[in-house]
């Protein structure tokens, strides 16, 4: 089976975000193994770096809300930063740790959380010989211009929770997705989105009453905390016509 994005793009497909964040503690190995678990195509994690240059996976500019220490990760040793406690004794992975559990198993979609995480992460991913199945996504155009810059094979996608000009402006930046706050992805935002080659995954959706909506609509995708409830929509194709 096709694990690159080209394969993940031919179905209707489930984003598990963070994880399985709504079951197991956020951007841990543990959540991302649940994901798939529970029948997810693609997980979606967020990159940050230590202050010795290691690309680690942690949603928040510092770590007080997610883990038992204090202290912004850009201030933390990598050392430091593996002592700390994610919940449920689990550590906050290094970039390398989530591509080797994600290869043959699915897509990544890494979310560039800081500038100086940008080429770092690419060179993982390049090193790894997995360009093809991560999909950089910011909300920040700096940032993805400056990937596509250095890797005109690399796959971007651009992050929006306002309605601006989000669409065009990932046309222009050489972007193949688009990633809206889901109450932005309207039937007209997504048949614009398509009409210019994008693909249209909401976030974050967990119910599903709202993701039935959304596929009618005629999004690619959905990025979800819950992938066992989204997984199960997809299989009963019959509620989404």
């Amino acid at each position: 089976m096709d694990k690159t994005l080209i394969g993940l793009y031919k179905n209707f497909f489930i984003v598990g975000h963070r994880g399985a964040s709504a079951y197991e503690p956020e951007n841990t190995m543990l959540s991302v193994r649940k994901a798939f678990e529970m029948g997810a195509d693609a997980v979606e994690v967020d990159a940050r770096v230590s202050n010795d240059g290691y690309v680690v996976i942690i949603h928040d500019e510092t770590v007080d809300r997610t883990t038992n220490g204090s202290g912004a990760v850009s201030d933390l040793s990598l050392e430091e930063i593996r002592a700390l406690d994610a919940g449920k004794s689990e550590k906050i992975p290094l970039l390398e740790e989530v591509l080797e559990e994600v290869r043959d198993k699915g897509c990544l979609f890494l979310e560039i959380k800081v500038k100086e995480a940008a080429i770092p992460s690419l060179e993982i991913v390049e090193g790894r010989e997995m360009l093809d199945s991560v999909l950089f996504i910011s909300f920040s155009s700096d940032t993805l211009y400056s990937i596509k810059k250095a890797s005109k094979e690399s796959h971007i996608g651009l992050l929006y929770i306002k309605p601006v000009d989000g669409i065009v402006g990932a046309k222009r930046l050489g972007c193949e997705a688009v990633l809206p706050y889901y109450r932005l992805a309207t039937q007209k935002a997504i048949a614009f989105a398509h009409r210019l080659k994008l693909k249209v995954i909401p976030w974050t959706v967990d119910e599903l009453k709202t993701a039935i909506e959304l596929k009618k609509r005629g999004v690619d995708g959905i990025a979800t905390n819950r992938p066992d409830l989204m997984a199960e929509l997809r299989s009963q194709r019959h509620c989404l016509t």
